[in-house]
């Protein structure tokens, strides 16, 4: 009787001698290069964004917030770098393809209140086992390296190390990474993957992207943390307002039973009216409370050809985490502790019959600062969404003006405005 060879998904990859790639790969990231910007005519982005009410202190006064929510135009830029980045790692080696992001983005008033740049990098399909024909694979990032003669006698390797030895083959639990720069005090580093839907696969997916369900809790403005439950406070498949939004703040009743002399007092709540009521800056029911909502009331009536969904984040179950990491200011009074990243690029047919790019975005920035009453720690979720075109798709008359960011020796058009946590002008 014989006895067969286990054979490993994992195949062993390409020996590094001489072969090493001297063009990055890009996957997916190789659609976003260019400029992509919002349009006359077309939907603007929204940001819902918390801070801390002027005048208090988390070491002193707390309990007391801000909501404010805007629309805005973006202009957001990607350049492909053109040169493979090279990580090496002993048993393996990795080659990189970067893509620098650069977004600057202005209020109904033309005033900046947010800019921002980093890198995406395409770090390798981690597909196993390898598809030579994949879509997003070819070339491969990932390489061997064994110990040879030439580098155990360079490095002194004896009696560590022999030639031919090397140890386990590294396989990448995401295929994309991302770090920004924010100028409040943030650093992030978002990791994650890419799923590709085409109109001609079989099973066939969705007609347009799923974005969201009605009050789905994760894409809120809203967290469990600051005491509201979907299925208890909102209306199930309703957009309508529900009635606790309409009373005044000294008829709200956080449950049943509660003395009479306590009633309005819950600082949570009078937050809730805020967001719930809120009618500034564009902004308003029900997008105030759940942004993505604009991005799919958008799409109703395209005509979509395939689309990629790009999911980030800076924490995962298990693995390796991402960061967000904080000047002293913000990590004291306004703490960035995660970021979620979603965006679709997407393949659409206009009714002339045309195919262009479009691209949606929604991120969830949680903010913690103060505590509520029971001392527990409450999440505050800052959220941005918008709609974008690549710019050479947008026909002269409805292009908007193009956003400069002021030079190091210009001065801002209006130095009165100020920014606060992470974005946004101070009221």
């Amino acid at each position: 009787m014989t006895s067969k060879t286990q054979q490993s998904s994992v195949r062993p990859y390409p020996e590094l001698k001489g072969n090493e790639p001297t063009v990055p790969q890009f996957g997916i990231l190789d659609k976003l290069h260019g400029t992509w910007v919002n349009w006359k005519g077309g939907p603007k982005g929204l940001h819902t964004t918390p801070m801390p009410s002027p005048g208090t202190s988390s070491e002193t006064v707390f309990g007391v917030f801000h909501f404010k929510s805007q629309q805005y135009r973006e202009q957001l830029t990607f350049s492909k770098v053109n040169a493979p980045v090279r990580n090496r790692a002993g048993s393996n080696e990795q080659f990189n393809g970067p893509v620098k992001y650069e977004t600057a983005i202005i209020d109904n008033n033309n005033d900046l209140q947010h800019f921002e740049n980093g890198m995406y990098l395409w770090l390798g399909d981690n597909t196993m086992p390898w598809e030579e024909n994949g879509q997003y694979q070819n070339p491969r990032t990932m390489f061997s390296r064994p110990s040879t003669a030439a580098t155990v006698d360079e490095d002194g390797g004896v009696p560590v190390i022999g030639p031919g030895e090397q140890g386990p083959q590294f396989v990448p639990p995401h295929s994309i990474s991302r770090s920004g720069v924010i100028p409040h005090g943030t650093t992030i580093h978002l990791t994650g993957n890419v799923t590709h839907f085409d109109q001609n696969q079989k099973p066939k997916p969705p007609e347009r992207p799923e974005i969201a369900k009605l009050w789905e809790q994760p894409y809120l403005s809203i967290s469990p943390t600051m005491g509201i439950d979907p299925e208890r406070d909102l209306i199930p498949g309703s957009l309508k307002k529900p009635d606790w939004t309409t009373k005044p703040r000294d008829e709200q009743i956080d449950y049943l039973g509660q003395p009479e002399a306590h009633q309005g007092v819950n600082s949570a709540r009078a937050y809730f009216l805020n967001i719930f009521n809120y009618n500034k800056y564009g902004a308003k029911f029900p997008y105030t409370v759940q942004p993505n909502l604009l991005l799919s009331e958008f799409n109703e009536g395209l005509n979509f050809k395939s689309y990629d969904l790009i999911e980030l984040d800076s924490q995962h179950d298990t693995g390796v985490q991402g960061a967000t990491v904080n000047n002293v200011m913000i990590e004291r009074y306004c703490r960035v502790v995660r970021m979620r990243h979603r965006m679709w690029l997407e393949r659409i047919e206009l009714e002339n019959g045309k195919e262009i790019d479009q691209l949606q975005y929604e991120q969830i920035v949680d903010f913690e600062f103060m505590f509520g009453a029971s001392g527990e720690t409450t999440q505050w979720p800052h959220i941005q969404v918008n709609t974008l075109r690549r710019l050479e798709d947008i026909p002269d008359e409805d292009q908007y003006e193009a956003i400069k960011l002021p030079e190091e020796d210009e001065p801002v058009a209006k130095p009165k405005a100020r920014v606060h946590c992470m974005n946004h002008k101070a009221k």
